[in-house]
């Protein structure tokens, strides 16, 4: 049997080959890695953001109800289910106006409005009531509710008010104290259930 011999050069390529294989192994570790935490920072920056926005809307709704208490009295009835974006003082980013698809792009808000026949939050008739969708890129949790790249998010405006005969609806005798935003199943839900 003859012995294969082996000289210091090809010891040295191998060694070479070797530590090479081993430092890409561990980029790709690396790069694997990366990309699960960039992925996982975006998904927070979007969470943050529709946080942002959220606020800002509620932030519009005190001031409208602020103004409406002021100049009418304090029935907020008529703007129950209407398009917060309207009282902004300029157009908010991200916002594309009146959904005119079933949801917006990816990342973007829009307004619903009701159609003819729909189970709105108050009314089923057509008009300025509506719903405000917001569409993620990432899945994202806000409170107990889920939303992601399939599945938009709604809320509509509502009116806050003290329940005094706990039927758990605005009545005559309730007393009310503002707007809110609640959340709500998009219209796409309700029909799928």
């Amino acid at each position: 049997m003859t012995g294969q011999k082996y000289s210091a050069m090809s010891v040295l390529i191998n060694s070479h080959r070797l530590r090479v294989l081993v430092a890409l192994c561990i980029l790709f570790t690396l790069w694997w890695v990366l990309l699960g935490v960039a992925e996982r920072e975006a998904g927070r920056a979007e969470q943050q953001g529709t946080r942002l926005m959220l606020n800002q809307i509620r932030s519009v709704l005190v001031v409208k109800g602020a103004e409406i208490r002021l100049q009418e009295g304090a029935d907020f009835r008529a703007l129950a289910g209407r398009n917060p974006f309207e009282w902004f003082g300029s157009e908010p980013a991200r916002y594309d106006g009146i959904c005119h698809d079933e949801s917006p792009e990816p990342g973007r808000w829009c307004f619903k409005p009701l159609q003819t026949g729909d189970k709105g939050y108050k009314k089923d008739t057509a008009g300025a009531q509506g719903q405000v969708i917001f569409q993620p890129r990432q899945p994202i949790t806000l409170g107990d509710r889920q939303g992601s790249g399939d599945t938009p998010m709604a809320w509509v405006v509502a009116v806050e008010f003290t329940d005094r005969n706990g039927n758990g609806r605005l009545d005559e005798q309730d007393l009310q104290s503002g707007l809110r935003l609640q959340p709500v199943e998009t219209q796409n839900d309700r029909a799928e259930h």
